[in-house]
């Protein structure tokens, strides 16, 4: 069994082994970010007004009480993560599924910059104060754990690609059950998330939108 201590270590040596993919993923995910923030920019008049007229009835069922089913919303979060990272270790060990991976990297970071850059284009610093008790408390875990478990597919993918094609040797079972344990870990966060998400986030949304925007 692994100690925390040197659970630590062998994290931190993974991270200064595969720096390169780890940044690359990040640019990636601003790039996402960027992108979504520029998209809201983009939308026509008649998609701006559905929007707007969305986040009016959304606004309308928080105002006064807390409306969201938290356990069923709870088991929808926390499925989504797990078939998220699930997905990504997937992709990992199939080598093809490898360049997808920034595509889902990209996608996130797509939909939290289009979501915050409507939010912020619509409602100003109150669409910010909502964005940021919204978005922010379960992306602190999630981002990360994405990005992380992105990096340790794509070099897990890499590793694979040359042990088959350039004869590089490896202990494929050790690598292996290291990649797979990393995912279990990530998977660990990933529902912590989801909880989050869940029951501490709707508090939040529910006393910004009582307090602040209405």
């Amino acid at each position: 069994m692994f100690s925390l201590r040197q659970l630590g270590t062998s994290s931190i040596q993974f991270m200064r082994r595969n720096l390169s993919i780890l940044l690359f993923l990040i640019i990636i995910f601003i790039s996402g970010v960027t992108f979504g923030a520029i998209a809201v920019k983009m939308l026509s008049y008649a998609e701006k007004n559905q929007l707007v007229n969305y986040l009016a009835n959304f606004f309308q069922n928080f105002k006064g009480k807390l409306v969201l089913q938290q356990e069923i919303l709870a088991q929808e979060a926390v499925f989504y993560n797990l078939k998220l990272i699930l997905l990504v270790w997937i992709l990992g060990i199939s080598i093809v599924g490898m360049p997808i991976i920034p595509i889902l990297v990209f996608l996130r970071g797509f939909i939290l910059g289009f979501a915050v850059g409507f939010l912020v284009d619509e409602l100003a610093v109150k669409g910010f104060l909502f964005a940021v008790v919204s978005i922010v408390p379960h992306n602190l875990f999630a981002i990360p754990s994405l990005i992380i478990a992105g990096t340790a597919g794509i070099a897990f993918a890499l590793n694979l690609f040359k042990s088959r094609f350039k004869r590089m040797p490896i202990n494929f079972a050790q690598y292996f059950f290291g990649y797979s344990t990393l995912m279990i870990i990530l998977a660990v966060i990933l529902v912590t998330a989801g909880l989050i998400e869940s029951f501490l986030t709707p508090i939040l949304m529910s006393f910004i939108t009582k307090t602040v925007i209405y």
